[in-house]
């Protein structure tokens, strides 16, 4: 696949003809200043604290980092996520923690927390690593043109990093760039995903690196199975991408439109969803894998629930 290589050497230089958007800030390594990182070649692994070091859930330290030459002291701390199974630091002068069961988030300061543009989401997933990174690419893919490698962190190891940076058939850089780390576990893999503007790709793209490059795996606690909120969300995500029209029929409020939990035990979560037609299809959910199949039914036409051939993994729509 034909790649157009812009290095954020070239990117920093738009940011100075723009109108101060993003991080100013010189973003760094913990070692000494590394080649400035291009669309095919990130910053090398070895510029991160050695992988032994031990530190608790919440603690604080100052690092050094650079890049381009130029050296800053930025405040990190630690972040210990039993149940998605990792660990990570990230500076949180910069970014606020947004922890949730499967999750965690971490957004800028500058940036509206309901509606983001710069972050960096962490999750776990019981998906081994290739039956995820095919998922993430073919998502992408729909709207890049993508590059996808095998990359070592020093902490995470051997990894697959899929980086999303050109709108699909243009060879031009999109306003919204994405990298995504998919990192194998013994049960499953993590899944870390930067999310920042081409203003902020000097910036926010390189001080993600640096957290992301922090991160280690480590043992599940056995909570990462399915919330009923997760279930229920993730099945309007679904519904959603599934039915185009589908949110702005909800959001018009014309028609009677809904989803609940039907049912919920230690095993199955079922998640029913009310069309517009009537038709009510309900999702059987297994709470550790997020295997779902569904069924359909209408009042007054059918007799009783009919299984369809709908199958699908609701950890795809999180």
């Amino acid at each position: 696949m034909k790649k157009t290589v812009i290095t954020f050497t070239i990117l920093a230089a738009l940011v100075l003809s723009l109108t101060g958007c993003g991080d100013s800030r010189t973003p760094a390594s913990e070692a000494p200043a590394q080649p400035p990182v291009t669309a095919d070649a990130p910053a090398p692994a070895e510029d991160e604290p050695a992988a032994e070091t031990h530190r608790e859930n919440g603690e604080r330290f100052e690092a050094v980092i650079a890049v381009e030459g130029m050296e800053e002291t930025v405040p990190y701390e630690h972040v210990v996520n039993e149940t998605a199974g990792f660990e990570m630091d990230y500076e949180y002068e910069s970014f606020t923690r947004h922890s949730e069961a499967d999750r965690e988030r971490f957004i800028s300061v500058w940036d509206d927390p309901e509606n983001p543009e710069n972050y960096l989401e962490v999750t776990g997933s019981p998906e081994d690593a290739e039956t995820v990174a095919a998922s993430v690419s073919e998502e992408l893919s729909q709207t890049y043109d993508l590059l996808k490698e095998s990359y070592e962190l020093a902490r995470g190891g051997s990894c697959t990093r899929i980086e999303a940076s050109e709108i699909k058939g243009t060879g031009r850089m999109s306003d919204q760039l994405q990298v995504v780390y998919i990192i194998p576990a013994p049960d499953g893999c993590r899944v870390a995903a930067a999310h920042f503007s081409i203003e902020g790709a000097e910036g926010f793209g390189r001080r993600f690196f640096y957290m992301v490059n922090t991160l280690s795996v480590i043992e599940r606690d056995g909570k990462g199975r399915l919330s009923d909120e997760q279930a229920l969300s993730w099945i309007r995500n679904y519904c959603y991408a599934a039915y185009p029209n589908l949110e702005g029929m909800v959001n018009a409020g014309e028609y009677r439109i809904s989803w609940e939990i039907v049912s919920s035990d230690e095993q199955e979560i079922v998640v029913m969803f009310r069309s517009y037609t009537g038709a009510e299809v309900r999702y059987y959910i297994d709470r550790t894998t997020g295997d779902a199949y569904s069924t359909e039914f209408v009042p007054g036409i059918t007799p009783e629930e009919q299984r369809t051939e709908e199958i699908i993994n609701v950890w795809e729509y999180r």
